[in-house]
């Protein structure tokens, strides 16, 4: 009986110590949460999200709170609290991750200096049941005033598949700048030997836009306000050349199994991949060459106007609408993206303009590729070629032999497909060939 007795209360005091320890380690604990601002804002807009993350992984998170603070006035954001559903455990919330969007304007807040302190508080029974406290704090600007754009450039008229440069003026720095011709962005780089306000932006209207519903100069400010402009503009149509090609089964004999062996997802017979490849691949290069040109250089590298294939004919140009025919029957349309010149086969290509190498290799229906950009978002682009003679990151002048004609990927014959970007939107090549063109529409903006 004694033993039993004895061996009874070891029993109980050892539940009690189990019971101390775990309420000493969980509910007792003295450790603050952890607290994170994952991204600490440098200057508060019109509207800035405020990302916090809290940790806590004994008694859990009870709250997170934050408050703005100017002068005498407090602006308390929507707290977060965690309901405590079981005493023992705390509130089991060990890891959260929690958003405010701060929109100083809606809550009564003045410009100037404010004080921002987020507090985040444990399930822990110390200091009178409050649990444990983590502030974090500090001091950010509230700026709502949108930077001021001023349009300097005078004339915009702007062919359909055609370029133009606009020059503005930005009242401060701006952390993103450019212009939107409807829901494209063509950004805007400090103008070259320029004042430190001054900006320009390379457009272009895409070959199928008759009529943009909207063309805007945008300044975004540190503090994320944006401000958004109109300028003067004229845009001009020009009327579509329709071209008829017929498919022969000697082409889809001699092209086909090419494309095949590089992309096997293509399957069937030389007509069902020729079909494929003149749809889908032509979207997917496409893309691949506006993904090519996102990056320009921050200053104009060519000079004057653009040369290209001397001594060659013109064979067909830019926006051309292209219907293709097998054996009579409609198998498929495209429009052509630049300007094809033949001339002797394998003769040499010389870059059209100072420049960058940026792409140089196999591009798809394009064959053998070079992409060069020539800064403030302009590209000129080499296709077809039979052989590639430079690497990507190599500097050209105007005249360097970069390559040789060709009939790599779709062509059906010996030629040079010669294409113009701005960012990314092929434009009519004919233009950068004039240098009266130039001077009108892209350098006198420059200037202003």
């Amino acid at each position: 009986m004694g033993k039993f007795f004895g061996y009874t209360v070891l029993i109980i005091l050892a539940a009690l110590i189990a019971t101390g320890c775990f309420l000493g380690y969980f509910l007792l604990e003295g450790n603050p949460p952890e607290l994170q601002v994952v991204s600490v804002p440098e200057t508060v807009g019109r509207e800035y999200v405020l990302t916090v993350e809290v940790k806590d992984a004994r008694s859990g998170i009870r709250s997170i709170s934050a408050v703005l603070s100017q002068g005498d006035q407090v602006f308390e954001l929507d707290p977060k609290i965690y309901k405590i559903k079981e005493w023992w455990r705390g509130s089991g919330v060990k890891d959260e991750k929690v958003f405010w969007v701060i929109k100083p304007f809606e809550l009564g807040m003045a410009a100037g200096k404010t004080l921002l302190r987020i507090t985040a508080r444990d399930s822990s029974w110390r200091n009178g049941f409050k649990g444990n406290e983590r502030i974090w704090e500090t001091e950010v600007p509230i700026d709502m005033t949108p930077p001021r754009i001023a349009v300097k450039s005078t004339v915009h008229n702007i062919r359909v598949g055609g370029a133009g440069l606009v020059s503005y003026k930005v009242s401060e720095s701006p952390i993103k700048t450019g212009v939107w011709i409807d829901e494209r962005f063509f950004p805007g780089y400090p103008k070259p030997g320029g004042a430190k306000d001054m900006y320009v932006a390379m457009v272009a209207v895409p070959f199928n836009v008759n009529r943009p519903k909207k063309m805007l100069i945008e300044a975004v400010d540190k503090a994320g306000n944006v401000a958004r402009l109109g300028f003067p503009y004229r845009i001009f149509t020009k009327p579509v050349k329709v071209d008829t090609i017929n498919i022969s089964d000697l082409f889809l004999e001699q092209k086909m199994p090419a494309f095949m062996a590089i992309y096997p997802e293509f399957k069937g017979s030389p007509l069902e991949v020729f079909i494929k490849v003149n749809s889908e691949l032509r979207r997917r290069n496409n893309q691949e060459i506006e993904n090519y040109c996102k990056e320009s250089a921050p200053e104009i590298l060519w000079h004057g106007r653009f040369v290209c294939l001397p001594n060659s004919a013109f064979r067909a140009g830019f926006g051309d609408e292209r219907h293709y025919f097998y054996k009579g029957k409609e198998i498929g349309q495209s429009y052509h993206m630049g300007s094809d010149h033949a001339s002797l086969s394998h003769s040499l290509v010389s870059a059209g303009n100072a420049g960058l190498v940026v792409f140089a290799d196999y591009l798809g229906i394009y064959g053998n590729t070079i992409i060069l950009d020539h800064g403030l978002g302009l590209f000129s682009m080499y296709a077809h070629l039979s052989e590639i003679q430079v690497s990507k990151g190599d500097k050209v002048e105007l005249g360097d032999t970069i390559g040789t004609t060709g009939m790599t990927g779709l062509a059906g014959g010996d030629h040079l497909h010669f294409g113009m970007m701005v960012h990314g939107v092929f434009v009519n090549p004919i233009e950068w060939w004039d240098q009266k063109w130039i001077q009108d529409h892209i350098l006198t903006n420059l200037s202003m």
